[in-house]
C-alpha cells in the first residue's frame, strides 16, 4: 500500500465535513426562513399577534396549533384567535400553517426551536414567540435595558444553543469616548436574568442561521475553528448617549 491510501482517506474525510457543515447550514437557514413566513403569514392577518401556542407530537413530530396571542406592554396576555374552536372563521389555512412549522421543527435541533419556549398554562405545552420585523435593533434594546452604553456581544455559538460570553461597553466615565469595557458573564454574576439571555440567544442563534443578516451582523472572533464572534449592536431611539 502506497502512502497515498492515506491522504485519499484524509481528504475523502475533510471533504465529507464540509458537505455535512454545508448541509447543515443550509438546514438551519430553511428552518428560520420556514419560521418567518408562518409568522409573516399570521401578522399580515392578525397584526397585533405576538406568540403562538402549539402541541408537538413526540410520535410524529407534528404540530397542532392551539391559539394566536398578543403580549401588551405591561406583560398580560390576550388571546387573538383560538385555532381550534374558530378555524373555520379565518382566512388563514391554520393546517398548512401548521405543517409548515411541522416541517421547520421536524429536527431535535432545529434552529427553529430556538423560537420556542415551553408554556406555563396546563392545557398547552409550547408557546413559539414570533421573531420581531428587526432582530438585531430588538437585540439592542434588551442588552441596553441592562447596560445602556453597550456596543457589541461577544457570542458564543459552540453546539445546537449559544451563549452570551461579555458584553463590550464605552466607557463614558472617561474624556477619551475611545475607550471600551467588557463586562464578562460569571455564574456570580451574570449579564442579565435567565429570562433575557434567552431571548436575546434565540434571535442571536436565528441571525447566524441566515447568511443575509450573519454577513451584516457578525464578526468573526478567531481562526475558522472559533465558534465565537460579534454582534455589533446598532443605535436606538432606546440607547443612551
Amino acid at each position: 500500500m502506497t502512502d497515498t491510501a492515506p491522504n485519499r482517506v484524509a481528504t475523502a474525510l475533510r471533504y465529507r465535513k464540509l458537505a455535512v457543515d454545508a448541509f447543515n447550514e443550509a438546514q438551519a437557514q430553511y428552518e428560520i426562513a420556514v419560521l418567518d413566513h408562518v409568522t409573516a403569514r399570521i401578522v399580515e392577518a392578525y397584526p397585533e399577534t405576538t406568540h403562538l401556542t402549539f402541541d408537538h407530537s413526540t410520535h410524529d413530530r407534528t404540530v397542532e396549533l392551539h391559539g394566536l396571542w398578543t403580549t401588551h406592554h405591561d406583560g398580560t396576555e390576550e388571546p387573538v384567535l383560538d385555532v381550534r374552536r374558530d378555524a373555520d372563521t379565518t382566512t388563514l389555512d391554520m393546517a398548512e400553517l401548521a405543517d409548515d412549522l411541522s416541517d421547520a421543527l421536524a429536527g431535535l435541533h432545529s434552529a427553529a426551536w430556538s423560537a420556542v419556549r415551553p408554556d406555563p398554562r396546563p392545557d398547552r405545552r409550547w408557546t413559539l414567540d414570533f421573531p420581531p420585523a428587526d432582530r438585531i435593533v430588538r437585540i439592542a434594546e434588551l442588552v441596553r435595558a441592562h447596560h445602556p452604553h453597550a456596543q457589541l456581544i461577544t457570542v458564543d455559538f459552540a453546539g445546537d444553543t449559544c451563549r452570551v460570553l461579555d458584553v463590550t461597553c464605552a466607557d463614558v466615565s472617561q474624556a477619551d469616548s475611545g475607550v471600551i469595557k467588557p463586562i464578562r458573564a460569571t455564574d456570580e454574576r451574570p449579564l442579565w436574568p435567565e429570562n433575557t439571555e434567552r431571548r436575546i440567544t434565540a434571535l442571536a442563534r436565528q441571525i447566524h442561521a441566515l447568511p443575509h443578516l450573519r454577513a451584516r451582523h457578525l464578526a468573526r472572533v478567531g481562526g475558522p475553528d472559533e465558534h465565537t464572534a460579534f454582534l455589533l449592536l446598532p443605535q436606538t431611539g432606546t440607547s443612551k448617549k
